[in-house]
């Protein structure tokens, strides 16, 4: 019971010793009215002074006691107010701090280097207008060769087999022509692969015959189907990008083929871009994406894609401060984007220094320190 609720407690008991003091006074003059008027209004003079003087006791008693309890609500209520006006100090303190701090990750010279973070100052850059097609690679047919006897014969020894790579001139099979009996040779007549073979010892063979089939492939063919609406973008010359995935390289070609009719079962045509295959990395038969390159745009602001991070749903750069080794987040509007570039429109300017790559590392330990205490010291 808190001391508001005893002061009324004692107000009730009072009013009722009152009222009970009332009644006993009330008592008291009919008992003196047979004494006399006299003695009578004595009395009720006196019990009349007498209850006046109690209520008024209590009036005032009461009165000081609700004065004490404002006072003590009123000291309280003040209390309250300061410890509140402490707290918002406080807290406009936190913020402060909080403020002047956020978003900042330090890295020494040896984490920067550890991490392989990269930084590079922004710049202009271009941004090019492509159309990615998917296709596959195939056999350069402008660099097979077939080998078949130039008479009837005998095959008498074999010397490459399946797979085998060989050289313009080498030997392939010994065989002995039927007619005469003279020994003759099937030779390689270019440079490359073998691919099919369809001979064996003691086999006869016809003249013109296929005995073996020679691949060149330092040089392919990836052929992309293009969507009938599109065609019309595409012309001889036109630089693609050939890739087929994270263990392939990149590799750069032009259009050199456009086919003249729509493959009636898929609605599409035919693109066919040159590829250099001196590694024999692109085997025929490997699927592959083409980037046709269509445009090309400059732009004031130009990142690569490994430096745009998103954080709290919000883009943003790696910018390294002026002074000091720390490096903050910050947000950014994009633009224009292709398979490797990015426009920025807000946020980065020209002739900052930011992370192009190893960003990762910095937003790992932005997102555990906001994590742990809610700074980023």
């Amino acid at each position: 019971m808190n001391i508001l609720n005893k002061f009324r407690l004692v107000l009730r008991l009072k009013k009722y010793y009152l009222t009970l003091s009332i009644f006993l006074s009330a008592v008291f003059l009919n008992i003196a009215t047979s004494n006399g008027e006299t003695g009578m209004f004595k009395d009720h003079d006196y019990y009349d002074k007498h209850s006046k003087d109690n209520h008024s006791d209590v009036h005032d008693k009461d009165k000081d006691q609700d004065d004490l309890g404002k006072d003590k609500d009123h000291e309280g209520h003040s209390k309250d107010e300061q410890r509140k006006t402490n707290q918002n100090d406080h807290n406009d303190h936190g913020d402060e701090n909080h403020d002047e701090h956020a978003g900042l990750v330090h890295l020494s010279v040896d984490d920067i280097r550890d991490f392989n973070i990269q930084i590079s100052e922004s710049k202009s850059g271009v941004i090019v207008d492509e159309l990615k097609l998917l296709g596959e690679i195939q056999m350069n047919e402008n660099s097979i060769a077939h080998v078949s006897p130039r008479f009837d014969g005998v095959v008498k020894a074999i010397h490459k087999r399946l797979g085998d790579n060989v050289r313009v001139g080498d030997l392939l099979a010994g065989m002995e022509s039927i007619q005469t009996l003279v020994a003759f040779e099937l030779n390689a007549p270019i440079d490359g692969t073998i691919v099919q073979v369809h001979i064996a010892p003691g086999e006869n063979l016809e003249m013109g015959k296929i005995a073996y089939t020679i691949v060149d492939t330092s040089t392919v063919w990836a052929d992309l189907k293009v969507y009938q609406r599109d065609l019309p973008q595409f012309q001889m010359g036109q630089k693609v990008i050939i890739t087929a995935g994270e263990n392939y390289p990149s590799i750069e070609g032009k259009i050199n083929y456009i086919g003249s009719t729509i493959n009636e079962t898929g609605r599409t045509g035919l693109a066919r871009v040159l590829l250099k295959n001196s590694s024999g990395i692109f085997r025929p038969g490997t699927f592959v994406t083409g980037n046709v390159i269509l445009s090309k745009k400059n732009y004031p602001v130009v990142v690569p894609l490994s430096a745009l991070h998103t954080i709290e749903n919000k883009k943003v750069i790696f910018v390294k401060e002026e002074a000091g080794d720390g490096f903050k987040a910050a947000e950014v509007t994009v633009g224009k984007k292709d398979s490797y570039n990015v426009e920025i429109r807000n946020g980065l300017k020209s002739g900052v220094p930011y992370v192009t790559q190893g960003g990762f590392f910095l937003k790992a330990d932005l997102q555990k320190e906001n994590f742990g205490d809610g700074h980023a010291h």
